[in-house]
């Protein structure tokens, strides 16, 4: 018996996909992921810089609120609620006011009344007063340094605001003070000084290079007065800027009010001008340091 062996057939119908059509839909494919892929790493990078800029705001505003709460407390007791054992004489009556170096210098030493604010410049402030409420005067200094730790500030930035809180020294004039700096500020750029140069101020240069290799001082310049605007400002009670250095133990300095003052500090001002880290801070995107800005009124309300 012959046998006919019948091969199996193919219909056009049961092709598979050419290599051509294959190379095209990888592609397609590959164009596609791709595309999503940029998006979710943008999207973590734009996370990464706003967490960033959280952080730095919540780090820099919990020392502007620390700043402002102890200048509310500055001249606090003042001479006028203290009787001290070292009154003199001011025109034949016991006075114990006003605890200033010109008038009263007894006064001015005397650990049971604070002195108020003592020395005011665009890189620093002393002042005195109870700041922790605990019945003890207390010599209170903000001082910005540069980034190699001087002062005043001379080479370059970011700098450091540094806080140091002593107990007053009985007998001590209020300049000679004790201090010892236990916290600080580090990352702040601006450090201007007015009439310093520049538009604002001539601030120090930022160390450092941006990814393409620019200065930092020539990028973050750029941002209005980043680096150029004062640390610290002083205003009187109607809104004028004052004339900074004010010293204590200068005649005729506006750092504390007598009742017939019309142009004494009554506000002191912090800006601070903050760079993120340069190591965990870094902008993924911009390939730079995001920068926040964060501003303290005090008022002196014991002033």
């Amino acid at each position: 018996m012959n046998m006919k062996m019948i091969g199996p057939t193919s219909h056009r119908s049961q092709a598979g996909f050419s290599l051509l059509e294959l190379v095209m839909v990888c592609a397609l494919m590959s164009i596609v992921l791709a595309s999503i892929f940029r998006t979710i790493n943008l999207a973590a990078q734009r996370s990464t810089s706003e967490q960033t800029k959280v952080d730095l705001t919540q780090e820099g505003r919990e020392f502007v609120d620390e700043f402002e709460r102890d200048l509310h407390q500055a001249g606090y007791p003042n001479c006028r609620m203290t009787a001290t054992p070292t009154e003199i004489l001011i025109a034949g009556v016991p006075s114990n006011c006003p605890a200033d170096y010109v008038t009263n210098p007894n006064v001015a030493a005397n650990s049971l009344v604070a002195a108020g604010l003592v020395y005011v410049s665009n890189t620093e402030v002393v002042f005195e007063g109870d700041v922790d409420g605990d019945g003890t005067v207390d010599t209170v200094r903000y001082q910005l340094v540069d980034s190699a730790g001087n002062f005043p500030p001379t080479t370059t930035c970011p700098c450091t605001i540094k806080r140091s809180q002593k107990a007053k020294v009985n007998g001590t004039m209020p300049l000679a003070q004790p201090f010892n700096f236990s916290q600080e500020l580090q990352n702040v750029v601006n450090s201007g000084v007015p009439a310093g140069g520049a538009t604002y101020g001539g601030g120090l240069p930022i160390a450092g290079t941006t990814a393409w290799g620019g200065t930092n001082t020539a990028y973050y310049a750029a941002i209005t007065t980043f680096k150029d605007f004062p640390v610290f400002q002083a205003y009187d009670q109607t809104g004028t800027l004052i004339t900074l250095p004010q010293d204590l133990s200068v005649a005729g300095n506006v750092l504390n009010c007598s009742p017939s003052s019309t142009n004494c500090i009554k506000t002191i001002r912090l800006t601070i001008d903050l760079l993120a880290n340069g190591v965990s801070g870094v902008d993924l995107k911009t390939k730079t340091r995001p920068v926040t800005t964060l501003v303290g009124d005090a008022r002196l309300v014991n002033n």
